[in-house]
């Protein structure tokens, strides 16, 4: 399970990769649960990763948008991967099946992210495991509400990193996780979990905090080697 890590600017982009993580997530935390940085923010913070730390993977949101507005959506997904980045993650909420097969079919290197707050929305998943995406994650939009594990039980996270799992794309799990979740999350097995809140001094609106990253990298390698092998290959479709 790899760290991914949301940062907002060149200097937290730096900390971050500085202090283990293995992607680094560019998200502006004040503009939403995905909002998105400034364009201009995001092409600085890309040049400096490709400097400092070259082939870290680099992942960007695009915002914050309804299931139906496919055309904002697109344009800003193309203006995100036009900034060099690796991956370009859209929410998906109910009823964003068209724009789930727009998305496939965008010329860029999209990672669907599903809003858990309602629910896991079986069919929707069905729909993205068709397609060619590289990857796709579980998220939260409301973080007042708790983390992902408040809104979702352990079986529904488990059958979303199964069912991406056997069509052959990663998984990947966010939304206000905190330290004490590390080993639910080592148990699950997705091959890669986001953190803002619990890398930051107070609210994930706060600055980065490079101590509290650096607990949080050592604990999550610890919580994995404290998992048997098999124990997470163990539960069937």
């Amino acid at each position: 399970m790899k760290l991914l890590v949301s940062v907002r600017s060149v200097d937290e982009a730096l900390l971050a990769a500085k202090a283990g993580a293995d992607f680094i997530d560019c998200k502006e935390p004040h503009a939403g649960a995905l909002g998105a940085l400034p364009l201009e923010i995001l092409r600085t913070v890309v040049a400096a990763m490709h400097e400092r730390y070259p082939g870290r993977p680099i992942s960007a949101t695009v915002g914050d948008f309804a299931a139906d507005a496919r055309d904002p959506v697109l344009e800003r997904v193309a203006a995100t991967a036009a900034c060099g980045v690796d991956y370009v993650k859209v929410g998906v909420l109910p009823g964003a099946r068209l724009l789930l097969d727009a998305l496939a079919q965008s010329g860029a290197t999209v990672v669907p992210v599903f809003i858990a707050d309602t629910g896991l929305n079986e069919a929707l998943l069905a729909r993205a495991c068709e397609h060619d995406f590289p990857a796709l994650m579980l998220d939260t939009a409301d973080k007042a509400r708790g983390s992902l594990f408040d809104v979702l039980d352990e079986a529904a996270l488990q059958r979303f990193v199964l069912r991406v799992r056997a069509a052959g794309k990663q998984s990947g799990l966010a939304g206000a996780l905190r330290r004490q979740h590390l080993p639910h999350l080592a148990a699950l097995a997705p091959d890669f979990a986001g953190f803002r809140s619990a890398v930051c001094d107070g609210a994930r609106t706060e600055a980065l905090s490079v101590p509290r990253l650096r607990e949080l990298r050592a604990a999550l390698g610890a919580s994995q080697a404290d998992v048997p092998l098999d124990q997470t290959r163990s539960i069937s479709l």
